[in-house]
């Protein structure tokens, strides 16, 4: 049985979404998909399976959006644990600026405040390549 494809209903598509970047190899197997499914473009088949997930006629794993996600949660957890680990920082600045402090506690708070540092730079280095990866 030979699948059907959208019939023309005199509402020409006019707007247009992209430009959709893809490899050789991905261009080269949209191009068959298309033609085997009887469609004379990508630009169709294309919108028509996009337009067909967004109405859940079809669903696909995605694991992109999944990896995104974890992504995402881990790093809010990992700012969590800094704020409170940079509260903890404000209560030793505040006690070692009072008279009541060992004279060791700046090199460990000079420490921690490296560490503190090297783990910010650490998470802006992967948002940074997602953003350069997105533009």
């Amino acid at each position: 049985m030979q699948p059907t494809i959208r019939r023309f209903t005199g509402t020409k598509r006019t707007v247009r979404v992209g430009p959709l970047l893809f490899t050789g190899d991905e261009h080269a197997a949209l191009q068959e998909a298309a033609s085997e499914h009887g469609y004379k473009g990508v630009s169709g088949f294309t919108a028509d399976v996009a337009l067909a997930f967004v109405a859940g006629r079809f669903t696909a794993n995605l694991p992109l959006s999944e990896d995104r996600r974890r992504t995402h949660m881990f790093r809010a957890q990992v700012l969590r644990e800094l704020n409170r680990i940079g509260v903890n920082v404000n209560q030793i600045a505040r006690a070692l600026n009072s008279d009541f402090t060992p004279p060791d506690g700046r090199d460990r708070l000079d420490e921690l405040h490296h560490l503190l540092d090297l783990i910010a730079q650490a998470l802006r280095e992967p948002a940074e390549a997602e953003e350069e990866q997105a533009a």
